[in-house]
C-alpha cells in the first residue's frame, strides 16, 4: 500500500513529465529525479522488511506451543507439582530435650533427650499418592490448555484467510467496476450515458472502496490476534492449500481424546485419592526416643555412681486417635467431593455427546451448502459475469441490467466464502 501510495502520487507524475516533454530538461537539476528513485527503493526496501513470512497451519500451532506464555505458565506449574513429591513424606522437626537439677537424688544431675515423631507409614504412601494425582493433574492442564491454544490458533488462521478471501474479491470487483467506470466517463463525454448511470457507477465503487477499508482493518486486528497467540514479532500470513479444515474426528475419538473430559475424570482420581489420606491418617503415630543421663548417688547395687557416669534409655509411644470426630468429618467430607467429581464427570459427558452431536448436524449442513457452491452456484457466477459482459458490450442489456448481473455474481461468490466460513 505504501509502494503504491508512493507510485501514485510521486513516481508516476515524474515520470509522466519526462515522458510527456521529452528529455530536454537541463543537466544541472537531476536532483529531483534521483531524490524520486532513492525514495522509491527506500520505500521498496520498507515493504521488503515489512513483508509476511507465509506459514502452515501445522507450523502455527508448533510456534504457538513453543512460545505461548500460557502454555510455559502451564508447564512451570507442572515442575512446580514435580519438586512437591519430595515434600510429600513430610517428618516433623526432632525435638531435643536438656534437663539439669535434682533429678532423682540430692546430687544436681543432667539429662540430655532426643525424640521424633512419625506418622504412621500408610500416610507417607498416601500423601505421595495424593502428590501424584496432583502431578498427573497438572500435566493435563498442560494438554487443556494447548487443545485450546490449537483451536484459537486454527480461529484465527482460517479466519485470515476468509478475510484475505473476501478482499481479493472485492479487489475484483473493484478492478471491474474501475474499468467499467473509464467506459462510462468516456460515453458520457460523448454523450451515450447520462449522469444517473454515471452516478451510479461511481457509488458502486465507492462502496466497494468501504467494505475494503473495513475488511483490511479486520484483517490487521486478525493479524494482530496472531501474532499474539504465536507469541512473535514475526507478521506471518496463512499458507493454505485448502480453504476448508478437516474432517471431524468420531464420537469415539472425540471422547477418549477430549482434554476436558480427561480432567474431569482426573478430578475424580484426585478426590478418591484425598478421601485414602484422610482415612489413613486415624492409624495412631509413632514416636521414639533416646536418653542419656547422670545419676550421682549409690545406686542399688551398693556402687557409688559420680557425675561422670551415664545411664541410657530408649522410648517408644504411640499417639492414639482418640477424639476422631474432626477426621472422620474430614474423610465424609472428602467422600462428598468425590461424588462432587462423579456428578461433574457425568455431566461433561453428557455436554460432549450433546455438542458433538449438535455440531455434527451443522457441519453436515453446511457441508452440503458449500458442495452446492462448488458444484453449481460458483460455475453459475461465471458465466452469468461473462454473459453480462457479452451482452452489455453488445447492446442486448441495459447498465441497470448488467449492474444487477454483475453484483448477483459477486454476491454468490461472497457467499461461498461466507458458507466455507461457517463450516470450518
Amino acid at each position: 500500500l505504501m509502494v503504491a501510495t508512493f507510485l501514485t502520487l510521486f513516481v508516476l507524475p515524474v515520470l509522466y513529465i519526462i515522458f510527456e516533454k521529452g528529455f530536454t530538461f537541463k543537466t544541472k537539476k537531476p536532483g529531483s529525479i534521483t531524490t524520486a528513485v532513492v525514495l522509491f527503493l527506500a520505500c521498496c526496501s520498507i515493504q521488503k522488511v515489512n513483508a509476511q513470512v507465509p506459514i502452515t497451519l501445522n507450523a502455527a500451532i508448533d510456534t504457538a506451543f513453543k512460545n505461548n506464555l500460557t502454555v510455559k505458565n502451564e508447564i512451570l506449574n507442572t515442575e512446580y507439582q514435580k519438586k512437591l513429591k519430595a515434600a510429600a513424606v513430610n517428618i516433623p522437626q526432632t525435638n531435643i530435650n536438656g534437663e539439669y537439677g535434682q533429678i532423682n537424688s540430692f546430687y544436681n544431675d543432667n539429662k540430655i533427650g532426643v525424640s521424633q515423631a512419625f506418622s504412621f507409614p500408610t500416610v507417607y504412601t498416601k500423601q505421595k499418592a495424593l502428590q501424584n494425582e496432583y502431578l498427573k493433574s497438572s500435566l493435563l492442564n498442560v494438554g487443556l490448555r494447548k487443545a485450546e491454544l490449537k483451536r484459537q490458533v486454527s480461529d484465527v488462521f482460517y479466519t485470515l484467510t476468509y478475510l484475505q478471501q473476501k478482499q481479493a474479491i472485492l479487489l475484483q470487483t473493484d478492478s471491474v467496476y474501475a474499468t467499467f467506470l473509464e467506459k462510462v466517463n468516456l460515453r458520457f463525454k460523448t454523450g451515450e450515458s447520462n449522469i444517473l448511470e454515471k452516478a451510479t457507477t461511481e457509488t458502486q465503487r465507492g462502496q466497494i472502496a468501504i467494505q475494503l477499508s473495513q475488511v483490511q482493518q479486520d484483517i490487521e486486528i486478525s493479524q494482530l490476534q496472531f501474532q499474539l497467540l504465536l507469541n512473535t514479532l514475526t507478521v506471518f500470513k496463512p499458507a493454505v492449500n485448502n480453504l476448508k479444515m478437516n474432517n471431524p474426528v468420531s464420537l469415539d475419538s472425540a471422547l477418549t481424546n477430549n482434554p476436558q473430559l480427561s480432567i474431569l475424570q482426573q478430578q475424580k482420581n484426585v478426590a478418591s485419592a484425598n478421601t485414602n489420606l484422610e482415612r489413613s491418617k486415624l492409624l495412631p503415630d509413632i514416636t521414639i526416643g533416646y536418653n542419656n543421663q547422670s545419676i550421682q548417688g549409690t545406686g542399688a547395687n551398693d556402687v557409688f555412681y559420680p557425675k561422670s557416669s551415664r545411664f541410657s534409655s530408649v522410648e517408644l509411644g504411640i499417639g492414639v486417635p482418640i477424639f476422631f470426630g474432626p477426621q472422620r468429618a474430614r474423610i465424609n467430607a472428602s467422600r462428598t467431593l468425590e461424588l462432587i467429581g462423579e456428578s461433574n464427570y457425568r455431566i461433561g459427558l453428557q455436554t460432549l455427546r450433546f455438542n458433538y452431536q449438535s455440531a455434527i448436524r451443522q457441519y453436515q449442513l453446511q457441508l452440503k451448502n458449500v458442495q452446492y457452491f462448488e458444484e453449481t452456484a460458483l460455475k453459475n457466477a461465471e458465466i452469468i459475469t461473462k454473459t453480462a459482459n457479452q451482452q452489455f458490450a453488445n447492446g442486448d442489456i441495459n447498465f441497470l441490467e448488467w449492474t444487477m448481473l454483475i453484483n448477483n455474481a459477486i454476491t454468490i461468490r461472497s457467499s461461498y466464502a461466507d458458507a466455507v466460513r461457517e463450516l470450518n
